[in-house]
């Protein structure tokens, strides 16, 4: 590229201040500002909060003043959307990546989409958004689908024990903790998978296929004991674990599979195994697997949940206005990480 692009990080969270890491020393990307969330933020020097040298960066909650630097794009990374930033964001001119999958999809609704639509195309910006899952692996399980002159069934699988993500809100709201009879349940539990319901579809056209409607299905485990995770408890007889199965239905038939294993710990009855990765089956001829590891055991989830949006902000920077995809960009890769 001619020049690097101006990056905005927009909050500073485990995957914003991945995110930050990602840019330091990016061969394309510039930290030029972000946004803070928190009061207690503001003023801060972004390196400081993110786990690295000082950058001579100050976070600020002040928006008209991140505009006002212009940038090529803004990385979003908080943990629940304001559609007043993205629909300022995007009409301000600067295109917006996201590690919230919903928010190039139908998850949030008709109204929020619709705004955030009418916000690309008077800015003349772009909306991509992305991850590890949904998000990059689901685009693993579509080039490994490449290898197979049949296919039954497609199936990306993430399977981890998430105690080390210290994040009560989240986990509240997927329905940790909760008696396995409280309707309120299944209701957490589907709806956090909203992000999933959108990647279905974008799976299905990459595969050319029409499908007839999308199912869901879950199960719990229950706690064996009360357990203090230090960051939040689940009761003895809790909820401490979720299976569950996104579908992509044709004729009744699943033909493409977003598969997830939740667990907090492992006193928990059923214990279910955990890959503490990503598994990708491709049921056909021939038959492929494909699984996403840590080389170390560790896979920081953070981390690549963050660098997928950043490797793909010089294809978003130059797509089309609007909302795009994986499939409208080229395949994101590591392009320049190599060195």
């Amino acid at each position: 590229m001619s020049r690097r692009l101006k990056v905005v990080q927009w909050t500073t969270g485990k995957t914003g201040s991945a995110a930050v890491r990602g840019i330091v020393g990016h061969p394309v990307l510039e930290l030029v500002g972000c946004f803070a969330w928190s009061p207690d933020k503001v003023g801060r020097d972004v390196g400081e909060l993110c786990g690295v040298e000082p950058l001579g960066i100050t976070a600020t909650d002040d928006v008209d003043a991140l505009l006002a630097l212009e940038p090529d794009c803004v990385v979003y990374t908080a943990y629940r959307p304001d559609f007043d930033h993205l629909e300022r964001i995007l009409a301000s001119g600067a295109n917006v990546v996201a590690t919230m999958y919903m928010l190039s999809g139908h998850g949030y609704g008709d109204e929020p989409s619709r705004r955030l639509r009418d916000a690309c195309e008077k800015g003349g910006s772009s909306l991509y958004t992305s991850g590890i899952y949904p998000g990059h692996a689901p685009m693993v399980a579509l080039a490994a689908s490449a290898m197979s002159r049949r296919i039954e069934r497609i199936s990306v699988l993430e399977s981890l024990d998430i105690t080390g993500y210290a994040n009560e809100q989240m986990f509240r709201a997927q329905g940790f903790d909760l008696e396995p009879d409280d309707p309120e349940a299944a209701r957490r539990c589907e709806a956090s998978c909203g992000s999933f319901k959108d990647q279905i579809p974008v799976m299905a056209r990459a595969l050319g296929v029409q499908l007839d409607g999308i199912g869901f299905t879950a199960e719990y485990a229950l706690a064996d004991d009360h357990t203090d995770f230090g960051f939040m408890t689940v009761g003895k007889g809790r909820i401490a674990g979720f299976r569950g199965t996104i579908s992509g239905l044709v004729q009744g038939r699943s033909v493409i599979e977003c598969r997830f294993v939740w667990k907090l710990g492992e006193a928990m009855t059923p214990n279910w195994p955990v890959t503490d990765g990503y598994v990708i089956e491709i049921e056909g001829d021939p038959g492929v697997r494909v699984k996403i590891e840590a080389i170390d055991g560790h896979l920081d989830g953070a981390t690549t949940t963050a660098m997928p949006v950043l490797n793909a902000v010089p294809a978003v920077c130059a797509a089309p206005p609007g909302t795009v995809n994986q499939m409208g960009l080229p395949f994101v890769t590591g392009a320049g990480q190599l060195r």
